[in-house]
Order: C-alpha cells, then sequence, then structure tokens
C-alpha cells in the first residue's frame, strides 16, 4: 500500500465528514494536509514513521505521543499559547494504531491546522515578532513552574488534612508519568550518548580524530558545569526541545510554535539556546527581553551555559543526521570550521554567544 493510500485509510478514524488529504513532506513523521470539504475544517495528520533510522526514538511510541497529545490539550486548556489542538479518533483515543495487511503496526496523529506561513529562507523577523517569541517560550516554560508551585501547595494542604489537591496532584502524576516517556535533552547522560553518535563520523571519514578530540573537550567543559548547575523547576521542566525556523508559523495573531513531536524535558536554556541561534546579536538582545520579561534577568552563568547548549544544539543536528549520506558532504565541510570558530573558543572561557 502506498503511503497516499495509507493516510486515507488512516483518516477513517476520525470524524471528518469528506476528507481531501495533500501529502506535505517525510522528515521525522510522514504529514498530510486534510481538509474537510463539508465544514471546511482543516488538519495535520502525522503518521510516525522516520524517513532515517536515526530519526527514529521514544517520541514516536504509543506512551511518548499520547503524553504529546496530553501537553497539546494541557497548552491550550490552561496558557495564552498558539499551540495546535489535538484531535481525538472515533474512539476518544489521542493515537491512532494502523496496522498494515503485514501486521506492521505505525501510530498516527491528528491536530487541527493553524492558519499561518512559515518563515521564508533569509527572511528576517520583525523586533516586534523576535520579542514575541521570548514571550511564548517564557510561556511554555511557566508550566513546569505551575505544576511545581501546585504540588508544594497540596502537600501542605494534605499536611494540614485539606482534600483541595485533588486537581493539583492529578496534574503532578501526569507529568511524571510523561517525564518517564518523553526523551530528555541537555543532560550529561543524553551529551554522553550524543558524543558517542558523533564518533561514529570518524569512522565514516566525516569527522577528523582532531576535530572529534576538541569536540570531546567541549562537552566534558559543558558536563562540568550541568554538574553543579541548580535543577529545579526554576531552571528544569517541559522543553520544546526542537525551536528552529522550520518549527514556528508566523500568524495575524504573532509567532506560534508547532511540531511538539521532539518535547522532552530539560533546562529551559536548552530551549532558549535553540532559539537565540536564529537571531543575529542585535536581535538576540531582543528575545532575551521578551524572554526574561516574567523572569529575571539571566546570569553571566546562565549565558554561559546556554552557549554551551546552542552548541549542543548545532552538534544535535550532526548527530541527527549521521545516517543521512546526502549530509555527510556537508557535514564533512562544516565541521571543521564550527570547532575551530566556536568550539575552541568556548573551552578556552571566551563567549560565543554573539558569534555562534
Amino acid at each position: 500500500m502506498s503511503y497516499d493510500h495509507m493516510a486515507a485509510d488512516i483518516i477513517q478514524n476520525y470524524t471528518i465528514e469528506k476528507p481531501v488529504v495533500s501529502y506535505i513532506r517525510h522528515n521525522e513523521n510522514l504529514t498530510y494536509h486534510v481538509v474537510d470539504e463539508a465544514s471546511g475544517q482543516k488538519y495535520l495528520l502525522r503518521i510516525h514513521q522516520a524517513a532515517y533510522a536515526s530519526m527514529s526514538g521514544i517520541q514516536h511510541t504509543l506512551p511518548a505521543l499520547e503524553a504529546e497529545m496530553d501537553l497539546l490539550y494541557e497548552l491550550n486548556a490552561t496558557t495564552a499559547l498558539r499551540v495546535q489542538h489535538p484531535v481525538r479518533n472515533v474512539s476518544g483515543e489521542w493515537v491512532t494504531v494502523w496496522r498494515s495487511e503485514e501486521g506492521k503496526e505505525i501510530c498516527c496523529t491528528v491536530l487541527e491546522w493553524i492558519e499561518g506561513r512559515d518563515i521564508q529562507q533569509g527572511e528576517r523577523l520583525t523586533t516586534e515578532q523576535i520579542y514575541d517569541l521570548g514571550v511564548q517560550l517564557q510561556t511554555l516554560h511557566q508550566l513546569g513552574r505551575v505544576i511545581e508551585t501546585s504540588e508544594e501547595a497540596r502537600g501542605t494542604d494534605e499536611s494540614a488534612g485539606m482534600s483541595s489537591g485533588v486537581h493539583q496532584g492529578d496534574s503532578g502524576q501526569r507529568q511524571t508519568a510523561q517525564m518517564a516517556v518523553r526523551p530528555a535533552y541537555g543532560s550529561i547522560q543524553e551529551n554522553n550518548v550524543m558524543l558517542e553518535q558523533l564518533k561514529e563520523g570518524v569512522r565514516l571519514g566525516i569527522f577528523t580524530t582532531e576535530d572529534f578530540d576538541l569536540l570531546r573537550e567541549t562537552f566534558e567543559n559543558i558536563n562540568e558545569q550541568l554538574a553543579t548547575y541548580p535543577q529545579h523547576a526554576e531552571t528544569w521542566g517541559v522543553i520544546h526541545g526542537d525551536i528552529t525556523r522550520n518549527n514556528l508559523l508566523i500568524t495575524d495573531q504573532g509567532i506560534s510554535m508547532i511540531d511538539f513531536c521532539l518535547y522532552g524535558y530539560g533546562y529551559y536554556l536548552f530551549d532558549a539556546g535553540g532559539a537565540a541561534l536564529m537571531f543575529n546579536r542585535e536581535e538576540r538582545e531582543q528575545f532575551l527581553s521578551g524572554y526574561t520579561k516574567q523572569s529575571a534577568p539571566l546570569t553571566d552563568r546562565d549565558i554561559r551555559l546556554m552557549e554551551g547548549f546552542m552548541l549542543i544544539f548545532t552538534l544535535g543536528y550532526y548527530a541527527f543526521q549521521m545516517a543521512n549520506e546526502s549530509r555527510h558532504e556537508w557535514m564533512k565541510d562544516r565541521m571543521p570550521k564550527l570547532c575551530s570558530k566556536y568550539c575552541r573558543p568556548y573551552v578556552q572561557n571566551e563567549s560565543i554567544f554573539y558569534e555562534l
């Protein structure tokens, strides 16, 4: 069965009267645009089968996808974020498990379509849009802070013999369950896994031994910082995990973050570092202004770690594309420049925030 026939078959599991299904692209997921000709309502169908083996991960599993859809539901219900609404199938479930004639099972999800446009190649966002993205990202990160505060309040209420914390406890339990099935980003363990993935590039002749030794030194420097950096609700929690121009839409209401398929848990500075990579020196100041609108300014220590996460975010793309032979020559050309211009200054304690 072709992918198009598969998509047409899957969409029958939803209450869409007259669906017209159109192919979008195939990266970490196979995606389709769906229009209900009866109502005019538009949807995004995601078939969670990666184009390359290196793109597959925990985020494609049934529990992880249920957690993602739960998160989107909660963000829509409790915040002003402009994120996609998840759609349940005819059985009332967030995730449809499609079974091929050969018995293969593939998870699929549907989201309501957000009207907007992609950011064009070379397009510069306005200062208002950059500031808005900072505010939006801070709103997302505030979710973890609210849940932990609610959990602390629940503990206080229970110790006083009160029962008003039942719903708050459900939120905390839900987050604990989600943490068990969603990816972790920027941790020492995750960094070491990524370093091993990058080591494969030496065997494949993409990276030199000298460049990889510098990568190892860079990772060690970042891990030393993480070993002493505080991990609590003010620094660590729910993050998008993949803030790039490809995962942002420009809408009439402002910037919208989309594609939460790689969402997970980590330091908020990981997300902030990924977003900062999109901007130049002046734009990064505007972004941080929006990001810290509701919080304290970032310290020198915060900026230093965020610079490390900017490198991790960049190198993560290389690790992600390791099985994609079409990107090998590109990586072979770029890695020496990345090491000499950014990794070496970083391990020498020079700031790269306004350069990378």
